[in-house]
């Protein structure tokens, strides 16, 4: 037993005592220094045991109606996904459903500014006046009046973008 104990220390003292170098020459690995070669770092990479990483938390909607918090994919609840939250991992439960809560609400709130200030950009936009209405109707027969006759491809391309901006144009004036 005293034999093997001592045999394991001193295998593991030469095995760190004589790492083995290695040098990149070119396209090749050696363990000899060549000219210009390179000496390559063949130590293992160091692992972060402490890092938790992320766990993800499914915000789950049932054919009731009603939301709920799983950790597992909401189909295995016969259920359908409304977000999906990324949390720290390793943390209790209730603490993960409580950061993906604030995560939600963070991201609803957002979406909801959003939708206010485009709503409020094109709030003026929306009476219709007739005559611009039927002016944007003459310049989209104009367009469709050309593309039918033989046009290069070019100018077939041009053509189509011009009647694109103005069904556009016409579609944010409200007609």
């Amino acid at each position: 037993m005293r034999f093997a104990l001592i045999s394991a220390v001193l295998l593991l003292a030469a095995g760190t005592t004589h790492a083995q170098q290695v040098y990149r020459c070119g396209n090749q690995y050696s363990s000899e220094p060549c000219g210009k070669g390179k000496l390559v770092d063949v130590s293992p990479p160091v692992r972060n045991l402490d890092a938790r990483g992320s766990a993800e938390v499914y915000l789950c909607v049932s054919n009731s109606g009603g939301r709920f918090w799983s950790s597992e994919h909401c189909r295995e609840r016969s259920a359908q996904i409304e977000r999906i939250e990324s949390v720290p991992g390793g943390l209790p439960w209730a603490e993960q459903v409580q950061i993906a809560d604030q995560q939600t609400r963070q991201g609803y709130a957002v979406q909801r500014q959003a939708m206010e200030q485009r709503g409020a950009s094109t709030a003026g936009t929306t009476g219709r006046d007739p005559s611009r209405c039927a002016d944007f109707n003459q310049q989209v027969e104009y367009y469709d009046r050309m593309a039918r006759q033989p046009q290069s491809g070019a100018s077939q391309s041009w053509i189509a973008e011009r009647r694109k901006e103005v069904r556009d144009q016409q579609f944010r004036a409200g007609c």
